[in-house]
């Protein structure tokens, strides 16, 4: 068995291919065969070699290895215009002008010498049907009259798409083709294709398009980034391929699949027939698992800061925080109050939950936390709650303040954690700072 991902280099690799290459992946994997990565790049205006090196790139951080070497079609214009020699000398394909279709047709039979401006089309059977044993969609047939004779080689000399992926495909010998199922029209032209040249026919499976929430087709307003990007966001390999995975496929109620497993179980598993619906939260969701299973040792390369630096502190932060990580980016924006004393405070939180007896409260707060000898969590809560206690007031009166006092925000672990922490110098430091501003 032998699959392919065939993108163009047009654009960086976004969600819908990335899920597409992993299927044809996982199919000739489960099935102990290869899969190819070919890049169609015969597009010259709209090509990017900056876009090729990005989408190797996208799978190597992805973790998907395709077996030989990359293909390019760019490579291939001698070998497709042999072909089209071929069809040409067997009346398979004619000359014509390319300009419409009808007029065209009139050429199916002249023989016209090839010539500058010229097109050449392919000749489509005129009677019966073309039948798609699809692979996810079954049976699939197209009256031949609804085929047009398209065209193989533009005016410039240069092969088109439909011919181009057949001849690539024949000379790589591919034995099934997984794709996005916006490519079913164009399979009943391949397949005529395949049969001009009396080559065999790939078995073709056809994915189900990713939706947005909105029932809309899937984009960049809906949270989908390119593979790069969310690499970026801090979200991992394991977890996007995962994720990629359930978007379209089911193996029962199963929801974890990673590494060899994901290998195994591929076959056990079935296509899903209506699109996938891609959910932000979902991959996050996804994330946040396979966060959940690495070390601190591990954590510390994934975040690759200064300031997580395996030492003793920054790794209590680690601990501290990780439970409120769904991203790698996230220990960063999560943890910066650990590392530096905050200067700015949010007018409308210093509005909301600084009140006149707020001074009076963090003051007495400050002599019963500065009176700790061991400076532990449980301490530091027995100290809050016998003050909540003398006051009769709610936690939220004394725990709110502190937070915003020393970490400038009202979101935080429990600070009874956050105070041990940071330490008791610490502690003591930013709430005597924090007094001096509300005081003034």
């Amino acid at each position: 068995m032998k699959t392919r991902f065939a993108p163009s280099p047009t654009g960086y690799l976004h969600i819908g291919g990335a899920r597409t290459a992993l299927f044809a992946w996982l199919y000739a994997k489960s099935h102990n065969g290869d899969c190819l990565l070919r890049i169609e790049d015969t597009d010259k205006e709209r090509s990017d070699k900056k876009y090729t090196e990005e989408i190797i790139k996208s799978f190597d951080w992805l973790g998907i290895q395709f077996d030989q070497e990359v293909v390019y079609q760019s490579n291939n214009a001698n070998r497709y215009r042999e072909v089209i020699d071929s069809l040409l000398n067997e009346g398979l394909a004619y000359v014509c002008k390319g300009d419409d279709l009808e007029e065209d047709k009139n050429s199916r039979d002249l023989k016209l010498p090839r010539e500058e401006n010229m097109v050449i089309r392919i000749k489509m059977p005129e009677e019966g049907s073309t039948v798609l044993n699809d692979l996810i969609k079954g049976e699939i047939q197209v009256s031949n009259d609804q085929l047009d004779d398209f065209i193989i080689e533009r005016s410039d000399g240069s092969a088109t798409y439909n011919f181009c992926v057949v001849v690539d495909d024949i000379d790589s010998e591919i034995t099934h083709v997984i794709r996005g199922d916006d490519h079913v029209n164009n399979t009943f032209k391949q397949i005529n294709v395949f049969k001009a040249l009396n080559a065999s026919i790939p078995e073709y499976g056809h994915v189900p398009m990713i939706l947005g929430e909105d029932g809309k087709r899937l984009s960049k307003r809906h949270g989908a980034l390119g593979v790069g990007e969310y690499a970026k966001l801090g979200v991992l390999p394991e977890a996007l391929r995962n994720y990629l995975l359930r978007l379209g496929w089911s193996k029962g109620d199963d929801e974890i699949f990673d590494g060899q497993k994901m290998i195994i179980d591929f076959k056990k598993g079935t296509f899903n027939q209506s699109p996938a619906t891609f959910s932000l939260e979902k991959l996050l969701w996804f994330n946040k698992h396979y966060i959940d299973q690495k070390t601190i040792d591990e954590l510390n390369k994934l975040i690759n800061s200064p300031q997580f630096d395996n030492g003793p502190f920054s790794n209590r932060v680690l601990e501290v925080i990780r439970d409120r990580c769904n991203s790698i980016e996230d220990f960063s924006t999560q943890s910066h109050y650990f590392f530096t004393d905050p200067e700015e405070f949010d007018e409308v939180l210093m509005n909301k939950h600084i009140k006149p007896e707020t001074f009076h409260n963090l003051s007495l707060l400050l002599d019963k936390l500065s009176r700790i000898e061991e400076w532990t969590s449980n301490n530091i809560k027995e100290a809050i709650d016998n003050l909540v206690k003398e006051l009769s007031i709610g936690f939220a009166k004394i725990g709110l303040p502190l937070r915003l006092a020393l970490t400038a925000t009202v979101n935080s672990p429990s600070i009874d954690v956050v105070c041990e922490v940071l330490e008791k110098d610490v502690t003591i430091r930013r709430l005597e700072n924090f007094l001096t501003r509300i005081k003034n």
